[in-house]
């Protein structure tokens, strides 16, 4: 369970990087594929895989409802609970409130640029990613993914010529595993449950076999006719600690606009703006 939320202003500030799942990973931590499926196999799970893509393509893009994010470590749990919003593929909203409702702080982003606003500080923020990326030494892998594929445990839509399949040390389900060129060269693992044709785990991986992140996904529910988790993890962070997104009262709907994820800025705040 996570802790009851606290709203002081250094978790606001942090609140960007736990928005966007970008705080720095690393490590060489222990690989849990193992060995590669006989080809007959290998065809029958990407089969699956290809149902799961038809399938989750024709979900509705556009989500929303009640979330609460915690950052956690041995020493400490901050938590900012709010409304979230998530049009796929890559624009997402978020807005802390205090008890009362009132808003503290937003972030949004379009997968290309952000916009912070903390209410407490009277100020904002806003850029480009690829900026703040390289001012805070983000791994650019981050920004080559689709995140609302990450929110709502949706497998890659993006095209895929050469699946890898291989089994789990644990016996959980079947790795795919994937390249892509798109920032760096980067490999996207996927395990998944073959017979209930569901993500478990998503781990991204650099082009010297370090395991960038692992997001792990449960507590699934149906919504708008698709399944959504409710409970999304971030382990291996580089500081020993972990990400959690609960998720609650979720709905869909195919109404939202790109300009529901645009942030207005009150003349009134002081701005800083990343190139």
């Amino acid at each position: 369970m996570l802790s009851t939320p606290r709203t002081d202003n250094p978790t606001a500030r942090l609140f960007l990087p736990l928005l966007l799942l970008l705080l720095l990973v690393g490590g060489c931590a222990r690989k849990p594929w193992r060995d590669n499926l006989q080809p007959d196999q290998g065809r029958a799970a990407e089969q699956v895989f290809r149902s799961m893509q038809q399938r989750d393509a024709a979900c509705p893009p556009c989500l929303d409802g009640d979330a609460v994010m915690a950052m956690k470590n041995h020493l400490d749990t901050r938590a900012l609970s709010g409304y979230v919003q998530c049009r796929l593929p890559d624009r997402i909203k978020f807005i802390a409130a205090n008890p009362l409702g009132q808003p503290l702080f937003a972030a949004t982003t379009d997968g290309t640029s952000f916009t912070t606003i903390n209410t407490t500080q009277r100020t904002a923020m806003s850029g480009r990613l690829a900026a703040y990326a390289q001012l805070h030494d983000i791994p650019p892998a981050f920004f080559s993914g689709s995140w609302g594929e990450w929110l709502t445990g949706r497998v890659d839509q993006r095209r895929q010529d050469t699946l890898s399949w291989r089994t789990d040390d644990e016996g959980r389900g079947t790795w795919a595993s994937f390249r892509t060129t798109d920032a760096g060269e980067t490999t996207t693992h996927l395990l998944i449950d073959l017979h209930r044709a569901l993500l478990l785990t998503r781990i991204l991986q650099d082009g010297k076999g370090r395991i960038l992140a692992e997001i792990n996904y449960g507590g699934w529910e149906e919504v708008g006719g698709c399944r959504q988790p409710t409970e999304i993890t971030m382990h291996r962070l580089a500081f020993g600690g972990e990400i959690s997104l609960e998720l609650k009262r979720m709905r869909a709907d195919d109404s939202c606009r790109a300009g529901d994820f645009v942030l207005p800025i009150p003349a009134s705040y002081s701005r800083q703006t990343l190139p």
